[in-house]
This record gives structure tokens, C-alpha cells and sequence, in this order.
């Protein structure tokens, strides 16, 4: 049966930077189980970069977005054009990785012969069933996002890789160097190179600004750069300004400086990555660079950075909060009921005293018992 041995397989992610980059497991399982087979995978626009030059991946789709002055009739041309192009792929297989009705509307859209999608029970919509050939209930319980991907291949009965696969260039890596040797650091010295990303488009998931600058100087006073990085978002830019003010140190910095690929390349060069729950973080781990991660709302059982090779059956970090080692990379939550929420901060107040509340000495045992192991 055509499920047992598809040829032509379409992976689908509409969501933000770091669940495509979590994606690659999939496809690469998908790829490497099903020799011969010919995976693809359709994407936002921004997000591209998470699976760019994957080698795993056949080919990589972008959905059309609407341009600034393009019309209506302009867009939509430019929209048929590109379900075309997937039709004419013809796919045995669309597996929609997400819970949106978009991804599976595409899949019967472009022709799949087969369609998998994720169905909320209880939220199930009548057009969905019609839809989709195979439905899957959302997976329950403490687990990992890269495990709750893979569980979407599991009909397929292959062998899961569990690699989060990120690839960056040597212009890119190239690029880093110079953006370093401009602020006085000697890129040769990876051991003394820390990199720091300490925003989010989410500012309820940051740490208090004067807390990080604490710890950068606590950090630069024992040997180390810090360098810092952020979007090229005002929002975020004002954010690392008010810690730079904050630091009696001078940490380097690359804020809003570096395409999504330069600041992997910055982690793979760095012997340690600390930040916030977001998309660097993930990168960060993908590099295989050691990485704390700061969470607050969200769970670390889902969305901690994920150790390559790691082979248990739900997540590297279980339980609820507190600070959590799957070495090389750490976990670090405040340890009370509350969290995780979910919420986007407390009472929706796009504050969350689970950080706030979060001190520096906290931050400091994590990080020398990370360090103290040594490049890894």
C-alpha cells in the first residue's frame, strides 16, 4: 500500500522559527527511512533559513506572502502559480505538522493522495474528516516538541532520527568573524566566547534587564566575552540598549547585526549559548554548543534545547520547574506552582513574576557548572 512505501512526501510547518527548525528530525527520518523517496517541506515566509541547505531535504517551498503595493489580483496569481507548482509535485503524502487549518486545506488543495493532520478531540470540524485521510489527536503528556513531530511518522514504522539538523555557510561564519574582530575579540579563542540572546518577539519571556547585565559582568569578570545579539526589532533593540547601559563591563555587541544564520554561526563558535526560551536558543543546541536556557510561561519538557542523540521516550527535562541538566544543555525556571502557565504573563499582563522574581545567583550556578566541564 501506497503508505507503506510513499515516493513523494510533502512535510508542512506554518509556524514561527524555532518549530520549523524542530521539524528537521522528522525529515530527516522521513528521508532517511524511505530510501530513494523525495522529501519536501512548505513553510512561512522568515522561516526559510531553519531548513536551508538541510541534506536531508529535497526541496523547500515558501508560502506567498502579500508585498507591500501588490494587488489582490497581483497575489493571487502569484499564489495559483505556486499551488501549481506543488500539484506538480504530486505527492503520495502531506503530513500537516501543526493543529492550523491551513496546512491541511493545502495538502487537499495540491492533490495529495494521502493527508495527515493533527485534530483536536472535541474540536473536530466536519470538513476537516472529509479532508484528511489519516487523523492524529494531539500527543498528551510531558513531552518534547521533536518527539511530538516524530510521533507523525510513526504509521510509517521507521527508525526515528533524533538529530536537530542546522547548517550554516562559510560566508556566514566568515561574516561573524569580522562583525567580532571589529569589537576587539580575537575569534581564534572559542573558549573564552559566550553568546547571549536575551529577547524574544514575546517580551514576557525575558529576563529583567538589569539581571542580565549583572550576570554578563559577573561572567566578563572571570575571562569571558559575552556577545550579545537580538532581532532587528526597535522593541527588541531598546531592550539590549537598556542592558549594554546596565553592564560595568563591555559585552559585544551584534544586536540586530546578524542574519538567522550568523547567529547560529556565532553559537557553533561560542563555548556556551544562555538565553531565553526562543528560536536562538534552539539554534544554539542544534550547533551542539552547550545552552542554558531561561524559561518562564512555557514548559521545559516541550520546548527545552534538545541534546542531539538524546534517546528517551517523552523529554530530556522532566517535571514542571526548577533548574534541569540534560548535558550538555540546561534548563533554568523558577521552581514554583505556577509555572509553567502558558500564559502570556501573569493574568495576561504581558509580565511574568516567574521571571521577574527570577535572581542572578540563580543564573550563576548553572553557568559555572556548565562551563566548569570544558569545551565540549
Amino acid at each position: 500500500m501506497i503508505m507503506r512505501s510513499p515516493k513523494r512526501i510533502l512535510v508542512i510547518k506554518f509556524r514561527h522559527i524555532g518549530d520549523v527548525l524542530l521539524t528537521a528530525p522528522l525529515i530527516s527520518t522521513l528521508k532517511l527511512g524511505l530510501p530513494g523517496s523525495r522529501v519536501c517541506a512548505v513553510v512561512k515566509p522568515g522561516t526559510e533559513a531553519m531548513l536551508e541547505g538541510h541534506p536531508d531535504l529535497d526541496a523547500l517551498f515558501v508560502v506567498p506572502l502579500r508585498q507591500t503595493g501588490e494587488s489582490a489580483f497581483a497575489f493571487w496569481l502569484r499564489t495559483l502559480k505556486f499551488l501549481r507548482q506543488l500539484r506538480r509535485e504530486r505527492f503520495d503524502l502531506a503530513i500537516n505538522s501543526t493543529e492550523g487549518d491551513r496546512g491541511i486545506l493545502l495538502s487537499w488543495l495540491i492533490g495529495s493522495k494521502a493527508r495527515w493532520g493533527i485534530v483536536k478531540k472535541g474540536r473536530e470540524k466536519t470538513w476537516q474528516a472529509r479532508l484528511l485521510t489519516r487523523q492524529f489527536q494531539p500527543v498528551q503528556g510531558y513531552i518534547h516538541t521533536v518527539i511530538r513531530n516524530l510521533a507523525l511518522a510513526a504509521p510509517l514504522g521507521l527508525p526515528e532520527c533524533r538529530e536537530v539538523k542546522l547548517f550554516v555557510s562559510e560566508a556566514d561564519k566568515a561574516r561573524v568573524r569580522e562583525l567580532l574582530a571589529e569589537q576587539w575579540f580575537e575569534p581564534s579563542e572559542p573558549n573564552k566566547l559566550i553568546h547571549c540572546h536575551p529577547t524574544s518577539r514575546w517580551m514576557f519571556k525575558c529576563w529583567p534587564a538589569d539581571k542580565v547585565a549583572q550576570t554578563i559582568d559577573w561572567l566578563q569578570e572571570r575571562g569571558y566575552r559575552v556577545a550579545l545579539t537580538c532581532a532587528p526589532d526597535k522593541t527588541e533593540r531598546a531592550f539590549l540598549e537598556s542592558i549594554i547601559a546596565g553592564c560595568k563591563t563591555r559585552p559585544i555587541d551584534l544586536g540586530g547585526k546578524l542574519t538567522l544564520k550568523q547567529t547560529a554561526a556565532l553559537s557553533g563558535m561560542s563555548r556556551l549559548f544562555f538565553g531565553v526560551d526562543s528560536a536562538p536558543m534552539h539554534m544554539a543546541a542544534a550547533m551542539n554548543t552547550p545552552t542554558l536556557g531561561i524559561f518562564g510561561p512555557s514548559g521545559t519538557f516541550d520546548w527545552g534545547p534538545w541534546p542531539n542523540g538524546w534517546v528517551g521516550d517523552e523529554t530530556p527535562f522532566p517535571g514542571r520547574s526548577g533548574t534541569k541538566y540534560q548535558l550538555p544543555h540546561g534548563v533554568v525556571q523558577d521552581d514554583r506552582s505556577c509555572a509553567p502557565c502558558g500564559k502570556a504573563g501573569c493574568f495576561s499582563t504581558k509580565r511574568s513574576a516567574c521571571l521577574d522574581e527570577l535572581p542572578v545567583e540563580k543564573m550563576k550556578e548553572p553557568l559555572a557548572k556548565m562551563l566548569a566541564l570544558g569545551p565540549y
